[in-house]
């Protein structure tokens, strides 16, 4: 589990006596205030995941990780000069190894990970359908992933892993062939705009124009 400033965790307070054991490593943010990894730390989307997506390591990898955090603490027996460049070194080893397991894990192939791209697509079918757009306007990747009980980051970066594109761009394409059909159907470009939930008919032109190289009604005039 990958917790960021500010976050908090814990149980109910049942009466029952929990005894843990493991490893931590807890770092101010200040450490890395100046360095190569303070640029790199939003690349590591695991910060934001919820706690039911934890990495789930083998024994393997479970050894690689404790035995660096075992380097950290040999390392901070002695510092110098030179020990927090060293622990900030250990740091990135560390999530970098984690991010190499999460996308292993991410990538094994499982009924769950398969049903996800159908309940995706479902999903915005049903947003459509049912008219949440005209609420909400276009789908987001926050309110897909909190309908399918994932963090926003776990379900953007289990849809890479699936799909080879970002779960933003899976929302798009969904909504410009949705577009197209409407089209198509005899709806004008404002009618489109409308139904698809864009606030301007302008916002949807250059989308369609960004996916199709072509305005909706250049692509129109190419269907008669």
């Amino acid at each position: 589990m990958c917790v960021a400033p500010g976050q908090i965790g814990g149980k109910a307070d049942t009466g029952e006596e929990i005894s843990t054991q493991g490893w931590a490593l807890l770092f101010d943010p200040e450490l890395l205030q100046g360095s190569d990894l303070e640029k790199r730390m939003h690349a590591y989307t695991f910060f934001s995941y919820n706690t039911n997506e934890a990495l789930l390591m083998t024994e393997e990898q479970r050894h690689i990780i404790v035995r660096l955090m075992e380097d950290i603490r040999q390392e901070l027996t002695r510092p110098d000069e030179r020990t927090s460049h060293i622990v900030v070194a250990y740091i990135k080893l560390i999530l970098e190894y984690i991010a190499r397991f999460y996308a292993q894990q991410l990538s094994m192939p499982s009924q769950a990970s398969s049903d996800l791209l159908t309940r995706f697509e479902n999903l915005l079918a049903r947003y459509y359908d049912e008219g949440t757009y005209q609420i909400h306007g276009l789908p987001t990747v926050k309110y897909c992933a909190q309908e399918l009980f994932l963090s926003p980051n776990y379900f953007g970066d289990l849809i890479r892993q699936l799909t080879g594109d970002t779960a933003g761009n899976a929302i798009r394409r969904f909504v410009m062939q949705r577009a197209r059909n409407l089209l198509v159907g005899g709806h004008t470009v404002t009618q489109t705009a409308e139904l698809l939930g864009f606030q301007y008919p302008q916002h949807f032109t250059r989308m369609f124009k960004r996916f199709y190289a072509m305005s909706p009604r250049q692509y129109l005039a190419t269907r008669q």
